[in-house]
């Protein structure tokens, strides 16, 4: 964390704009002092050298880390040595690129305070009298005097600037202190939005994303950078009318907190993303123009939104399910309690209209059985009662309950079980729950013929069950339609025979309960095959505790 505040600070006091061209610059003089017969040295490949070194050391800052100059020690020494060539062997002394020492003892006190300002001021002073010493042809007192003179200006000019800059030294240590634990605080700040499941997106006053999350990424489904793009050219949003939203003029008019609701966005011609948004204006009053924005909280609620319509739905339906029955029933018991009235009541009608009015209520009986079974299968996080058992012994309670039924209507009723066939360890209510559905239609939607159970082992970890009957059918175009709540074949014949619509959108709710899967097979007129594939081992984890409970219940059997 520390690295990462310290490459920053380096940033502001040494910005790239300001160290390159002062190098170049700086070299460029130093070529043109030559030229004009101004430098000490007549030697052009020398001077050359030299300043190609100085540009290339300040191009060196242009590279990631530094490249070689990692630490800072070894760059600012390598901008002292270089000076340092060029002040004893290029310039005459008292020349006024002697000054361009004032920038070092600068950075060598802010970097390393008193330790790196005695370092480069020291330095400085042996350049002074090596230059001297090296160009003029009698060192004297003059000279000595010079020195001093130059050394205490340079000295004086950077400890001025670095006052005026940053202070004094236990100031900037402050200031060092608070930007690291300022860092530290934003990362921290980082870690945690991008810990958050919903997405989070930051930006300016005009628009432009300065901060985002992960989940807003997955959210847009891209791993492109946001970071500057205008908002409102990522987010696409439409209303509960499908108008298009201007999302910062939304955000322009929120005082604090604004949540909506009603807010989509399109992901493809025909599928919506609905959102939930909370827009959050950063206070105005705290921080400078610039540093104003907004913040948007944005929550995938498809699911939640599909829900509530789905159970909307569902109420509306059943509302309207239930309320023919109730009437029918209801004008049936008033026309028998008219009757009744009668003084010479017709005991015919009246049994007629107390049978129509029963066959209703056991109508009303099975669709509340049917939405009790719904309720348990929907259960999906909720334990359910394991056992194991043979699937012969079932068929076999199942054909005694239905044969009557069955031979009733004049059908034949038979069963066609492999060998061998093993037990499953499933909840013994919802397989006979799933095998009673496709029992009672294939007697129910059968004339003539008759109806088989067939049950077969797929492999050695999955059984497959049938219910094969030679009835009306059910239309290719309809077919995917079975499974749906409250559906009703469009085949006069299946209109005319009652039903709730559920039993078959209950199977499906409850094999998917329990791992399995169905299929079915069938054709107008000629009948339809209603099979379910059952994993042997037919529970998930919340299951568990019920299938040891059980094992251990055998033991003592």
């Amino acid at each position: 964390m520390a690295v990462s505040s310290v490459s920053k600070i380096d940033e502001e006091i040494l910005p790239v704009k300001l160290v390159i061209p002062s190098t170049i610059v700086a070299a460029c003089l130093l070529i043109a002092l030559y030229n004009f017969e101004l430098t000490f040295t007549r030697n052009l490949d020398f001077v050359l050298a030299t300043s190609f070194s100085w540009i290339t050391l300040s191009m060196l800052y242009l590279l990631p880390k530094r490249w070689l100059f990692q630490s800072r020690s070894v760059y600012l020494s390598a901008f002292h040595i270089v000076l340092s060539l060029v002040l004893i062997f290029i310039t005459p002394i008292n020349s006024a690129v002697i000054y361009m020492w004032a920038p070092l003892l600068f950075m060598s006190d802010y970097y390393y305070q008193v330790r790196g300002l005695w370092l480069s001021a020291s330095l400085l002073f042996i350049v002074l009298l090596t230059s001297n010493w090296y160009q003029l042809p009698v060192f004297d007192r003059n000279a000595i005097l010079t020195i001093i003179f130059q050394f205490v200006v340079i000295v004086t000019a950077s400890f001025i600037i670095s006052k005026m800059t940053f202070g004094d030294r236990s100031e900037r240590r402050k200031l060092d202190s608070q930007y690291v634990e300022a860092e530290y605080e934003h990362d921290r700040l980082l870690s945690l939005i991008n810990t958050m499941a919903d997405a989070v997106i930051a930006t300016d006053q005009q628009g432009k994303i300065t901060t985002y999350n992960a989940a807003a990424l997955d959210l847009l489904n891209t791993n492109k950078t946001l970071i500057n793009s205008p908002i409102e050219d990522i987010l696409k949003l439409t209303d509960a009318n499908g108008e298009p939203i201007k999302l910062m003029q939304l955000a322009s008019k929120t005082q604090f907190l604004e949540r909506r609701t009603d807010i989509s966005m399109p992901v493809s011609d025909s599928d919506n993303i609905n959102l939930d948004i909370s827009i959050s204006r950063i206070a105005p009053s705290m921080l400078k123009s610039e540093q104003q924005g907004f913040t948007f909280l944005l929550r995938d609620i498809t699911e939640r939104k599909s829900l509530e319509e789905e159970r909307d739905l569902f109420i509306s339906e059943v509302s309207h399910e239930l309320r023919t029955p109730i009437t029918i029933s209801e004008g049936d018991m008033s026309m028998a309690v008219l009757l009744a009235g009668k003084p010479k009541p017709d005991v015919a009608q009246i049994k007629a209209s107390i049978k129509k009015a029963h066959e209703q209520v056991v109508y009303l009986g099975d669709m509340v059985n049917d939405l009790s079974a719904l309720s348990r299968a929907q259960l999906e996080n909720k334990g359910m009662e394991v056992v194991s058992f043979k699937i012969t012994d079932v068929i076999d309670e199942l054909m005694q309950t239905y044969r009557p039924q069955a031979e009733a209507k004049g059908l034949y009723f038979k069963t066609d079980v492999t060998p061998n066939i093993p037990a499953i360890t499933t909840s013994k209510l919802y397989f006979k729950e799933i095998m009673q559905n496709f029992i009672t239609n294939a007697i129910k939607y059968t004339k003539k013929g008759g109806v088989v159970i067939k049950a077969q082992s797929v492999d050695r970890d999955n059984v497959m069950l049938s219910v094969i009957d030679t009835g009306a059918g059910i239309a290719r175009s309809e077919q995917n339609k079975v499974y749906q709540k409250f559906w009703r074949s469009e085949d006069p014949y299946t209109r005319s025979t009652s039903g709730t619509g559920l039993g078959l959108f209950i199977t499906a709710k409850l094999a998917h309960r329990l791992g399995g899967y169905l299929m079915l097979e069938s054709e107008i007129k000629k009948g339809s095959t209603f099979s379910i594939v059952l994993p042997v081992m037919a529970f998930r984890e919340v299951d568990r505790g019920s299938v040891a409970k059980n094992e251990v219940a055998n033991l003592f059997n």
